[in-house]
């Protein structure tokens, strides 16, 4: 419908009798009862009328408001043009001067008319509505049912749009085989009881899900596992008298792979038998629900993926996987423990074709049980896979399906074979396929050359089992061996009742201590004590409420030996008073991390300066007042020859008081010149060159400050400005 057409269509005007009708109706106030409650409204007794005709093949219905009419206007409020042959309909409001395309129940009627109690309208113009646009109805009631009828159908038609495509896609589906449901029950579904009489002389004979028959027991007791004598199936005996009224089956997932007009379909089944008390459990009740639909193309592992779900809340059917409604439940699909049993039958010719570089025969012969797309699915993203599974190792290949780590370390390398890019040679590759072990198998295995001797698969196993790996033993540094190491926690474990994780945790605080305190670490007595829960509780006493700085610096201590020996042979060189302030050298690491913490700024808890103090790059110094020297005030890191890099006191801030201080730093600088040698003048040329090459780094990278006061500060202005260079 264009609509300069429908604006030039004769105007229909309110006639003089519904200017009587509207002028003798009143607005008057009312009361409706809901159960208990009532609430008072006005309203007039007609609150529309209405008028139409046919100009041209189009329905013209104008409305008019009682208030307009009351004030002598004849004109209606809106206007309304259907068109039947296009299915079309569409609204004028004269009041608002605009089109819309909202239907009669949603456009902006005054409160007072959906509270009056009738629409007004002549026998002809209800006619009119009701034969033009062929309903049961005609009127107000009539027009609105067509508008709700072209608006239905035009969602319909929106909908179909968007789920032919999908209909057409799914059309290619072949029927599942004659023999499904029995491979179902049979195969699919592994779980099988024997249900037996109880009787206690003990029962002789029972019936065996599998077999459909009466068959020979002995002794048997209720929910115990076995074999049934006669076809040898895993089984599980349920006593008649003690089974619920209805025993079901663990839910099962089967799949079936078939060819179709683009290639092959994963098709994904979910199922479970049960047996009624009311039937003697010897019927069984199969209920098998297709789930997933895969579709993919030949040697092409990207399939386009259907789940069976419901879909707008208007049916449930097929649906693409990112536009069901659970979306993130689907999305997340490959992380459940999803492996079946697939439906071998159909797999032969497929192997020969589709499939034929996929891998997947010999998967299913490693894992029995697999999920087919998602092994697919990955196959696409980490082409490795195919390798690892003709190689027969099980276990990585799980691990890969189930995480992400370690994916960098095994992209093929060029020309080198499976094992170098490992990282591991051939006798490890059998070991690594005999034990089908993971990530966690072979990282031990690659550990075994940095410790020069073979460490059992008993023992790697179960470190595997406990979840521990290489890099939690560095606090060991090579103390004892893996073998030892695996002993000890064991018998720690048992004789302590704690996981091997707890055990762990405790022996590398007790050592952090003990390193603190100097012992000798290289003693058996220290590093392997016979209860290490009581000397760790024992050094944990003695350090009183310090334990936690102490275990820290402990730590410190075996990354930085040196740092203490280092505070030792500067403290002569550095340390300096006057009668107002004094430079003082930290006696141990706790000294430098109690100032970090008084002054809330980051020494004592970044690596960064323990490395350079390490390395003799720059040295961590404490500015105190004279009259104070217990008490943190700035904190200086100072190069060799007594270039200041940073001046930070409390919230790695710096105050006013800084520049009283100034003058006492530069007499500072000139009195410990002279006390410098040849090697220290040495290590800050080096120290300054360090600097520089840092600072380039900052400017090219365009570094800034994030929190505090000097927040969005670029870094290197703020280390500029600190910057004190000795003469």
């Amino acid at each position: 419908m264009k609509k300069k057409e429908l604006i030039g269509l004769p105007a229909l005007r309110a006639t003089q009798k519904i200017l009587s009708l509207a002028a003798a109706d009143k607005l008057t106030m009312r009361k409706r009862y809901y159960g208990a409650y009532s609430y008072e409204y006005q309203g007039y007794e007609r609150g529309r009328y209405i008028r139409s005709r046919i100009y041209n093949g189009i329905l013209k219905v104008a409305i008019f408001l009682p208030e307009h009419l009351r004030m002598g206007t004849r004109e209606p409020a809106f206007e309304i043009f259907a068109d039947v042959k296009k299915a079309q309909f569409l609204t004028y409001d004269r009041v608002g001067n605009r089109w819309l395309t909202a239907k009669l129940d949603c456009l902006p009627w005054p409160r007072y008319v959906l509270n009056s109690s009738e629409i007004w309208i002549g026998k002809a113009s209800y006619h009119h509505i009701k034969d033009y646009l062929g309903g049961k109805r005609g009127g107000y009631e009539g027009l609105l049912d067509y508008q709700l009828k072209v608006r239905q159908d035009a969602l319909t038609q929106q909908y179909r749009r968007e789920t032919d495509p999908w209909n057409a896609d799914l059309s290619q589906i072949p029927d599942v085989p004659k023999d499904w449901e029995r491979w179902c029950s049979k195969v699919g579904i592994p779980e099988n009881y024997i249900f037996y009489q109880y009787s206690r002389k003990g029962a002789d004979t029972g019936y065996c899900t599998y077999c459909e028959k009466e068959v020979l027991i002995h002794k048997p007791h209720h929910n115990q596992s076995g074999r049934c004598p006669c076809c040898r199936r895993p089984i599980t005996y349920k006593s008649i008298g003690k089974s619920s009224y209805k025993v079901w089956t663990e839910t099962a997932f089967m799949y079936l792979i078939q060819r179709c007009r683009d290639g092959f379909v994963i098709r994904q089944f979910s199922g479970t038998r049960s047996y009624a008390k009311a039937e003697g459990y010897r019927q069984c009740d199969l209920s098998i629900t297709e789930r997933r639909r895969a579709i993919y193309s030949p040697n092409n592992w990207k399939g386009r993926v259907y789940c069976w779900d419901d879909y707008r809340n208007r049916e449930t059917r097929w649906v693409p996987s990112d536009r069901v409604y659970n979306y993130s439940y689907w999305r997340n699909y490959w992380r459940q423990d999803w492996e079946g049993v697939l439906y071998g039958k159909t797999l032969p010719t497929l192997y020969a074709r589709e499939l034929k570089y996929s891998g997947l025969q010999d998967a299913i012969h490693l894992l029995h049980k697999i999920d087919p797309e998602h092994y697919l699915r990955t196959l696409n993203n980490r082409p490795i896979l195919e390798q690892l599974v003709k190689a027969g190792l099980g276990g990585l290949v799980k691990d890969l399906m189930r995480d992400d780590s370690g994916y960098e370390e095994i992209k093929m390398l060029p020309g080198a074979g499976l094992a170098k890019t490992l990282g591991i040679d051939a006798q490890e590759m059998k070991r690594l396929r005999q034990s089908q072990g993971g990530w966690d198998f072979l990282n031990w295995l690659r550990y075994e050359k940095t410790v020069g001797r073979e460490i059992p698969n008993h023992t790697i196993t179960w470190f595997c089992e406990q979840k521990v790996e290489p890099k939690d033993l560095n606090f060991l540094r090579g103390r004892m061996s893996p073998v030892q190491v695996c002993n000890y926690l064991r018998r720690q474990m048992r004789e302590l009742h704690m996981k091997c994780s707890q055990v762990l945790i405790t022996w590398d605080d007790y050592l952090a201590m003990a390193s603190r305190l100097k012992l000798n670490m290289d003693s058996a007595a220290v590093y392997r004590v016979k209860n290490v829960k009581k000397r760790h509780d024992e050094l944990l006493k003695f350090f009183h409420h310090d334990a936690g700085m102490a275990i820290r610096a402990g730590k410190v201590l075996k990354q930085h030996p040196h740092i203490e020996e280092i505070f030792e042979e500067i403290r002569p060189k550095y340390e300096y008073a006057d009668q107002q302030y004094t430079i003082l050298v930290p006696n141990r690491i706790e000294d430098v991390m109690t100032e970090g913490t008084v002054l809330s700024h980051c020494v004592g808890n970044v690596e960064r300066y323990w490395e350079r103090m390490e390395r003799r790059e720059s040295y961590v110094l404490f500015l105190r007042r004279t009259e104070e020297t217990d008490k943190p005030y700035y904190t200086l890191e100072v190069e060799p020859n007594g270039t200041i890099r940073q001046k930070r006191t409390l919230g790695d801030n710096q105050l006013e008081d800084i520049e009283q201080a100034s003058g006492f730093l530069r007499k500072w600088q000139k009195v410990i010149a002279k006390r410098l040698t040849a090697e220290d003048h040495a290590l800050a040329k080096a120290s300054k060159v360090l600097r520089m090459k840092e600072f380039e780094e900052l400017r090219e990278n365009q570094v800034t400050i994030r929190t505090g006061k000097l927040a969005g500060t670029p870094l290197l202005t703020v280390l500029q400005a600190d910057l004190m260079e000795a003469a």
